[in-house]
């Protein structure tokens, strides 16, 4: 036993659909779980998610979508504020290394976990997949 139920829940998902996961529980009570996943294009993208100790709150994070460089940092903060504008789950961001960066957040029950974490997961993949190539193209 974790300590965590709403991660111990997400994790027996993930363990029903075979995703080869890494987790790791705080002395806080709080747990990571991560992940890697395959996009259309063979990247591989490092998904953490971050439960509270109290199980109540869940965060996704996606890091290292691309390294951005100073002179493209003016055109790829232009295409992340368009694509804050049309994806209302996922918030895209640089992060203090010039890195691109994804997350999404959510108020969840020990009941909801599974169900709520599991479509997050699946829908921040989606649109990463979705999106990859046009950070992809601004960084070129």
């Amino acid at each position: 036993m974790m300590g965590n139920a709403s991660a111990e829940a997400f994790i027996e998902r993930l363990e029903r659909h075979d995703i080869r996961h890494m987790h790791d529980p705080q002395p806080d009570g709080s747990h990571y779980v991560a992940v890697e996943l395959a996009g259309k294009t063979s990247i591989l993208y490092n998904v953490a998610m971050v439960f509270s100790a109290d199980g109540t709150e869940f965060g996704i994070r996606c890091y290292k979508l691309g390294t951005v460089p100073k002179d493209r940092q003016r055109p790829m903060l232009k295409l992340l504020n368009d694509l804050n504008a049309n994806y209302a789950w996922v918030r895209f961001f640089l992060d203090s290394d010039s890195e691109v960066a994804a997350a999404a957040d959510a108020v969840i029950t020990t009941a909801s976990a599974p169900r709520v974490c599991w479509e997050m997961l699946r829908r921040v993949f989606s649109v990463l997949d979705e999106v990859q190539e046009k950070i992809d193209k601004v960084l070129k």
